[in-house]
């Protein structure tokens, strides 16, 4: 039985604002100050948490861009130093000749890497590049962490090659938006996103942490819900608000991410699989037509 590795983490729900760097750098501080009062080691802000999300024209892409030395990896970069915490924070990345939609993972030394997302939604396809990443995990002091953003979380495949290389915690950066649902929420309030995140943890067996934010942008209604879920599927912390700022915290044993991988004394949840049989997942096809 895997050794008990207790980890407290947050997520943190609030609405960054367009045209604001600054601000948005300093709230990011603030989120990061309060989390880390509250106890928490790792931290998850939303996606694009220092630029907003809805541009207009790239110019203004171009203008919230920045690049791993910039000013808000760099504040927050600073506070995860004095406070001793991790933090996982969506950013829009300028890289040497693209830009990307990106995460960072940052600690107490600095900067410890970056994610740029995959899976590009609707808009964001005129504004960023694709991600090269990949889906690296990140070996830490009390587990190991990937990181996906928002619509990756609907891409089965780029979960389970962070579970398959070890991530005990899956942080989502996200920006989930009401736009283009016929229907935003079940009877219990629950969003496609908190499906999403059980569905994600519970056929891997890892924690997910999912930050969405709150607030409009340019007729763009993005809808909180945020929460964290553990490696049996269940809800550890929320899901939030749908429109109010929360810090949502939760007791981790990461061990778990391990010990629950045995679904039963004779099946595994990454053992049982069957690859042979898998070849058409990874086959390249134009998508078809309706």
């Amino acid at each position: 039985m895997p050794q008990a590795s207790l980890l407290k983490l947050a997520v943190c729900q609030y609405a960054p604002r367009l045209g604001d760097p600054e601000g948005n750098a300093a709230r990011g501080c603030r989120w990061i100050a309060r989390a880390a009062d509250a106890g928490a080691r790792l931290i998850v802000l939303p996606e694009l948490a220092s630029s907003g999300y809805a541009f207009a024209t790239q110019g203004e892409a171009e203008l919230a861009a920045e690049g791993l030395d910039g000013p808000a990896l760099g504040r927050w970069g600073e506070s995860c130093r004095e406070l001793g915490v991790f933090v996982v924070a969506g950013f829009c990345e300028q890289g040497a000749a693209a830009r990307f939609n990106s995460a960072a993972l940052m600690g107490p030394e600095g900067l410890i890497g970056v994610y740029r997302k995959a899976h590009l939604f609707y808009d964001e396809q005129s504004y960023f590049q694709a991600g090269d990443s990949g889906f690296p995990v990140f070996d830490l002091p009390f587990g190991k962490v990937g990181m996906l953003v928002c619509y990756d979380l609907w891409f089965p495949e780029a979960a389970r090659v962070l579970a398959l290389a070890g991530a005990d915690v899956i942080c989502v950066p996200t920006n989930w938006v009401a736009n283009f649902r016929h229907r935003v929420a079940d009877e219990r309030g629950w969003i496609m996103g908190n499906y999403a995140s059980v569905a994600v943890a519970t056929q891997n067996q890892v924690f997910v942490a999912a930050a969405d934010r709150i607030g409009v942008e340019r007729e763009i209604e993005f809808i909180g819900s945020s929460c964290i879920v553990g490696p049996e599927g269940w809800v550890l912390a929320g899901p939030a608000s749908r429109s109010d700022e929360a810090l949502l915290l939760a007791d981790l044993d990461l061990s778990q991410a391990a010990a629950r991988k045995h679904r039963t004394p004779r099946n595994h949840a990454l053992g049982d699989r069957r690859p042979e049989l898998y070849g058409e997942l990874s086959v390249a096809r134009p998508p078809t037509s309706e």
